[in-house]
């Protein structure tokens, strides 16, 4: 599609699914800049490709600080040849960026889903996820702590029940359960720390010391991972492998892979310990 002016252009990107957008510097009545820049107040991410007929040096700096996507030279017998590539191919990466977004949306969704306090970890002990019930439970914001090491956010657990507990599931790939106090918080806590190749995902809640819900907590926890997030998990992985299929080059999609990777261990491992523990009570009680 075509349009006459920066205005028309700012409308069709909220009227219409648009790839790309690429002007000419010298069109009558067109002040290139003033489009680009119109074009970034409403969207900052879609590609915007300058095709110059003034190759200036001005000219590109100012398209540069404007946030121009590329800048093809219309000089030249291979010019619109030059720019029609530049189009594709930015058209491409900007398609697959967005299905990246998505994938890590659907990602995101399933992990809120899970109402109880959950963290993730990396190999280096990185905060990568927080929800609002962990945030609320440990008196933090994501803002402060993702990216930032537990322990050194929580100087005071090194050496802890905590401590020890998430390096053993580490070192052993095998699930942890246990409770513990926070002395800084006052609070004490029952918690599950799940271990994968990428890190840990730690579930907890809030409880009174030695009156453990464990086996009712883990059978509420089964019953929404196994029956409900599965289906959400097996979605994102068809997208996922549909975008692999038709955007292969894009990065971010190994990070989308080892998140779903880590909800499927949760997924396993909860059902695994919520059956370890029906058994456990069926005998006990037997």
């Amino acid at each position: 599609m075509t349009a006459p002016d920066g205005a028309s252009v700012v409308d069709s990107l909220s009227e219409h699914s648009v790839d790309c957008i690429a002007c000419e510097d010298r069109l009558t009545g067109i002040d290139a800049i003033g489009v680009l820049r119109l074009v970034r107040d409403t969207d900052p991410a879609i590609p915007f490709v300058l095709y110059a007929l003034d190759g200036s040096e001005s000219l590109a700096a100012d398209a540069i600080s404007a946030g121009v996507t590329d800048y093809v030279r219309a000089d030249g017998d291979d010019g619109l040849d030059r720019l029609i590539e530049t189009l594709v191919s930015a058209s491409r990466r900007y398609r697959a960026e967005q299905d990246v977004a998505l994938l890590n949306d659907l990602a995101r969704n399933v992990y809120e889903r899970i109402t109880e306090a959950f963290f993730a970890l990396d190999r280096e002990w990185r905060f990568t996820y927080i929800n609002q019930e962990a945030e609320n439970l440990l008196e933090v914001t994501a803002e402060r702590i993702v990216g930032e090491n537990i322990w050194e956010v929580f100087p005071e657990s090194v050496g802890s029940t905590f401590y020890t507990e998430f390096h053993r599931a580490i070192a052993t790939q095998d699930p942890v359960t246990f409770e513990e106090s926070f002395g800084l918080l006052d609070k004490h806590f029952e918690v599950r720390a799940y271990p994968s190749e990428d890190g840990l995902s730690i579930h907890f809640r809030q409880t009174v010391a030695g009156e453990s819900t464990r086996g009712d907590h883990l059978m509420e926890l089964t019953s929404l991972l196994s029956y409900d997030l599965a289906d959400s998990i097996d979605n994102a992985r068809a997208a996922l492998t549909a975008t692999r299929a038709s955007h292969p080059e894009v990065d971010g999609l190994d990070d989308v892979e080892a998140a779903l990777d880590r909800m499927d261990d949760l997924v396993n491992h909860s059902v695994t310990l919520a059956s370890e523990e029906n058994y456990s009570t069926t005998n006990s009680t037997g």
